[in-house]
């Protein structure tokens, strides 16, 4: 009951951030701006939810992660209902930031709390299982928000949200007592920044951490900009890119539905050697096809080696400080969030000076560059 409670909060959290993406032009229209300027909501989002994955990996790692995650979630369902209410575009940019505050905990906490309670030899299937909830909510979330904001206007979403935010709220709280009495004791928080810059001391948490960070500036840097190139160079309709963008999606849940007999397979070498590989082939393919429908194809392949490579991450960021894993985790995931930042700035000016093709194209570059030179790193295991 658990597991489904946090994948259901992950699914919630991850949909959260991106419902607004196919409200703006109707949230410009309500509060008479232009759609750039009602952009606001999803920044306030993004920059609240990645400036404090930072804080709540100690907290965690303190107070019992799930606690911290009842806590944020209870206060996320009070903040995502009250933006149903906002009359000002201020209001609700405002009530977005603070959602982004109160959601940063969910996911990174939530995996290090299966690292805590999941054998080694099982964790990377675990992780997988509930990445597929947040899979889910990458889907969805725009599409549902798109859906129902025909059918029951955008207000009307934000209560729905908030409703379910509460629902998984109460399933998390009801299993905190169990994980307070068997907690240790933990460091104190003024501590925080020193295990911080010891993690980024070790040679092998430099690893996993570069490793996310790049793998973040070159696969979202490059798949921000692959709904504007199928609609200016193919054509597509906002309903088409939409369909579209859902194969990335497809793609993950594949990789989430075979995850055990793939690590069985190719071993975690094996799986961020191939991602890096599949990845490469996909945003090149991307960038440089002159049709339509190898370009679908290519996303659903790269939502396939994207979580080869993210998934077997994941599981090596559990290991890099198992006492404190919250605090490793949240520092993982800032990793992961801050190269997401940096790459669509970097590799949206890439494009506009060189084309899809050259910036597409180099970020297919390196993310495959990065996969063999994560395949030697000493951090992931030789053995399957």
């Amino acid at each position: 009951m658990l597991f489904i409670a946090l994948g259901l909060a992950g699914f919630i959290v991850i949909a959260c951030m991106r419902v607004t993406d196919p409200l703006l032009p109707v949230i410009a229209e309500e509060f008479q701006v232009s759609v750039g300027q009602a952009g606001i909501v999803v920044t306030a989002y993004a920059v609240a939810y990645g400036l404090f994955l930072l804080a709540y990996g100690p907290l965690g790692d303190r107070y019992g992660k799930l606690r911290i995650v009842a806590w944020t979630l209870t206060a996320a369902s009070f903040c995502v209902a009250a933006c149903a209410f906002a009359t000002q575009l201020a209001t609700l940019a405002a009530l977005r930031f603070l959602t982004g505050v109160a959601s940063a905990a969910t996911v990174p906490l939530a995996i290090a709390w299966i690292a805590d309670n999941v054998p080694l030899e099982h964790r990377q299937k675990s992780i997988a299982r509930y990445m597929s909830a947040v899979i889910f909510g990458q889907m969805l979330g725009g599409a549902v928000g798109g859906v129902l904001s025909d059918w029951v206007g955008w207000r009307t979403i934000f209560l729905i949200f908030g409703a379910l935010t509460a629902l998984a709220a109460a399933f998390v709280w009801s299993r905190v007592r169990d994980e307070v009495l068997a907690m240790a004791p933990r460091a104190p928080l003024r501590q925080a920044g020193q295990r911080y810059a010891e993690l980024l001391r070790d040679p092998r948490a430099a690893d996993v951490l570069t490793g996310v960070l790049v793998e973040g500036f070159c696969v979202f840097g490059g798949l921000a900009y692959v709904g504007a190139l199928l609609h200016t160079k193919h054509g597509f309709s906002f309903s088409q890119v939409g369909l579209s963008l859902l194969a990335y999606g497809v793609g993950g849940l594949v990789y989430s539905a075979n995850a055990p007999a793939i690590l069985r397979f190719v071993g975690q070498r094996g799986m961020i050697a191939h991602g890096g590989v599949l990845m490469a082939w996909s945003l090149i393919m991307i960038g440089a096809s002159s049709q339509a429908w190898p370009c679908v194809l290519a996303l659903g392949v790269l939502g396939f080696g994207f979580y080869l490579m993210h998934n077997t991450l994941q599981t090596l960021a559990t290991e890099m400080a198992p006492s404190v894993r919250g605090t490793s985790f949240g520092l993982f995931a800032f990793a992961f969030f801050a190269g997401q930042a940096l790459g669509v700035a970097a590799i949206g000016w890439l494009i506009d000076s060189q084309g899809y093709t050259i910036g597409l194209g180099l970020a297919g570059a390196g993310v495959g560059l990065l996969g063999l030179w994560l395949q030697g790193s000493p951090v992931v295991p030789r053995t399957r």
